[in-house]
């Protein structure tokens, strides 16, 4: 994998970008009492975890370009649990049917990402061709997070005006825009050029510094309130439920 210092900026930055969503959200997280609202953080760490790997990619495989698609598939794959770790909080906060009444279904969908994930690329070894196996498996987990990532912006549009009350829609607008940096990682796989690359790494440092913006600006340290009702956790469950879940 060739060295780009653009790029690699890039990377840095969705890095630390990430790892401070974490300290913004684990607080309130824990002080909601809710035990499964943990998983926005921990998808955080995730996705900085991901990151990391990716930023530190070129120099791990520029010994040994071997190991240039393992590692590319341990990033992408920390990255979707990640995204699947937000989205799950999502789901129970807001009851959404089977995924949001289950944590043994959400652990078995992510189980299932994994599995269909490694059939994928071993079916791909098999019966096609090999050089083609990590563009097959990257597809599949791009399919995986642009699904979860299309779910949250619904989520947070859902009730607008709650949304649009809390965070004047900039929680949606950032889903959006990492909505659109899997459109263009996928878009990428095809090969479209500078074009595709740049929609995907500008729409994902947009909606990461949106969300750090949100999480940031006007909201009070000893308010942890503010952040849920930001990131449009304080919307109601779905009207089939009468319950919260915790």
């Amino acid at each position: 994998m060739a060295f780009d210092v653009l790029l690699e900026s890039v990377n840095v930055l969705s890095v630390l970008a990430t790892a401070a969503l974490v300290v913004l959200t684990i607080k309130p997280c824990r002080a909601s009492g809710v035990p499964y609202l943990l998983a926005i953080p921990a998808g955080f760490g995730l996705m900085t975890v991901a990151f990391s790997v990716q930023a530190m990619q070129p120099f791990l495989v520029s010994s040994s370009p071997l190991l240039g698609s393992p590692v590319e598939a341990v990033w992408l794959l920390i990255e979707t649990y990640g995204v699947l770790f937000v989205a799950f909080a999502y789901a129970r906060r807001t009851r959404v049917l089977v995924l949001g009444e289950s944590e043994t279904v959400d652990l078995l969908v992510a189980g299932l990402v994994t599995l269909i994930f490694l059939v994928v690329i071993f079916a791909t070894q098999v019966f096609g061709a090999v050089d083609a196996a990590s563009t097959n498996g990257e597809f599949f987990l791009r399919a995986v997070i642009t699904v979860a990532t299309i779910y949250l912006v619904y989520e947070t549009l859902r009730n607008w005006k709650l949304t649009q009350k809390a965070s004047q829609g900039i929680v949606t607008i950032a889903f959006a825009f990492f909505l659109v940096a899997q459109v263009g990682f996928t878009l990428a796989l095809g090969n479209l050029g500078s074009v595709a690359t740049f929609l995907a790494y500008e729409g994902r440092i947009m909606s990461l510094l949106l969300f750090n913006s949100l999480l940031l600006v006007g909201v009070k340290k000893n308010d942890p309130v503010a952040v849920l009702r930001r990131l449009g956790l304080a919307a109601p469950a779905h009207t089939r439920s009468t319950l919260l879940q915790k």
